[in-house]
């Protein structure tokens, strides 16, 4: 028997309903019933949980857990939490506020003599703020740290996705930030006597952490930092780097390029770039002349790579409306162009429906607000190759762009937009043309 037929003959009983009766009330056969209660018979769709939560009345909670269950016996235990995990992970992204007044500070200049000679964290907050202001306030931060590769399968990489957010946070903090990984089994550190694998170096810190970042020690010690730092250089030849950092846009249009594959792109607003138009754009990009054949000539390089290949495009039809209300295109900063005026956003919408209709980019929106669709954040990633990241500020005037390529966290991502595509919360291909028309 499954965990959701269990589940379900508790809540059946809790409620003091018959089969009989309750099969009645969903209008299917008592026998059927029975069988999926037995775990003799797979739970047939959404609907049916949907349906047979209303006719028991149950609660909010117990209908979300009696529709986790469904999910875990539809996916799999390991596919649903990690899906679950990275869904996490970019609402997370997605809702944090970079300017936010309440926030840490990563800019605060730091005394380096009032740093004791030893610092010990028990605390995972307290850890973690230290870290993030000291490395802040150093020009460089070598990051070496180990990533799970024990299950040998596709579908576990939960440890990798539990640290990934930290590591991608001070990332997008701050450009100098190197990130080194070695693959290890996880259950050989928590079972070793090697309690602090990974080590952070700066110019005049040592960051030795255990491999969850719950504990670690800060040393000050000029000696112990050299020491480390001439092992850190030894071994880092065997690691591979986590991360690539762009400068601007520009060598963002290069990490598509050079991908050659598949794209899925998640942004608060539709894609414009693909739409933009040699004449809009030589009448509001607020280049030199030089400078704008130079961009335009890699643009045309992202575009070219971009119509070779699968494009699928989610957004939220508020940044559509907000586009199409304001001009203002999120994937480039406020200050090196001036906004499009109505003739011209309705022009790149008619391509951006063109090339819907040919099959060149496939625009999609996402419904209501199920996903966590931001101005403050927009995802590619590419087929098994490349997860890709943008970043921006409140004013859209400083952008980070990250470039990962390690395999297991691209392929969980890839798997759960994958997957995040063909369910309910996508409008389809037709639906979207149809809401891009009436915008015309």
């Amino acid at each position: 028997m499954s965990q959701f037929s269990e589940l379900l003959r508790e809540y059946i009983k809790k409620k003091d309903i018959t089969i009989k009766a309750l099969a009645e009330k969903c209008g299917i056969d008592r026998t059927y019933l029975h069988k999926i209660l037995k775990g003799e018979r797979k739970v047939p769709s959404v609907d049916f949980v949907e349906n047979i939560s209303l006719q028991l009345m149950l609660s909010t909670e117990d209908k979300s857990r009696l529709m986790e269950l469904y999910n875990i016996s539809e996916m799999g235990e390991d596919v649903y939490n990690r899906r679950k995990q990275v869904s996490k992970i970019i609402h997370d992204m997605a809702n944090t506020n970079m300017e936010d007044p309440d926030a840490l500070t990563f800019k605060t200049e730091v005394d380096i003599d009032s740093v004791p000679e030893i610092s010990i964290y028990t605390d995972k907050r307290e850890l973690r703020k230290n870290l993030q202001v000291l490395i802040c306030s150093e020009s460089t931060i070598n990051h070496l740290f180990f990533f799970d590769n024990t299950s040998g399968e596709k579908n576990t990489a939960k440890y990798n996705l539990d640290i990934f957010p930290f590591i991608c946070h001070l990332a997008q903090k701050h450009e100098k930030y190197e990130a080194f990984y070695y693959y290890e089994g996880a259950s050989a550190y928590f079972n070793s006597t090697n309690i602090m694998p990974n080590i952070m170096i700066t110019n005049n810190f040592l960051i030795r952490t255990d491999s969850d970042y719950c504990e670690g020690v800060i040393y000050r010690s000029k000696p112990m930092v050299e020491f480390y730092m001439r092992q850190f250089e030894k071994f880092k030849t065997k690691c591979a780097k986590l991360l690539d950092h762009a400068v601007d846009i520009l060598e963002y249009v290069y990490f598509w390029y050079d991908d050659n594959a598949n794209f899925i792109g998640v942004d608060f607003q539709p894609c414009t770039m693909l739409c933009l138009t040699e004449d809009i754009y030589n009448a509001h990009a607020l280049l030199p002349t030089d400078a704008k054949k130079f961009v335009k000539a890699k643009l045309t390089m992202g575009k070219k790579a971009l119509s070779e290949h699968k494009f699928v495009n989610l957004f939220s039809e508020k940044g559509l409306a907000e586009f199409m209300t304001t001009g203002e295109i999120f994937e480039l900063p406020r200050n090196s162009y001036t906004f499009p005026t109505l003739a011209e956003r309705k022009i790149m919408l008619q391509i951006m429906i063109s090339l819907c209709e040919n099959g060149m980019a496939d625009y999609r929106i996402i419904k209501n607000d199920y996903f966590a669709v931001s101005k403050n954040l927009c995802i590619n990633i590419s087929d098994n190759t490349s997860l890709n990241i943008i970043a921006r500020n409140n004013c859209f005037s400083d952008f980070s762009y990250l470039k990962i390529s390690e395999t297991s966290l691209v392929q969980a991502f890839w798997d759960y937009f994958q997957h995040f595509i063909d369910s309910d919360a996508v409008c389809s291909h037709e639906e979207t043309i149809e809401i891009l028309r009436s915008y015309l």
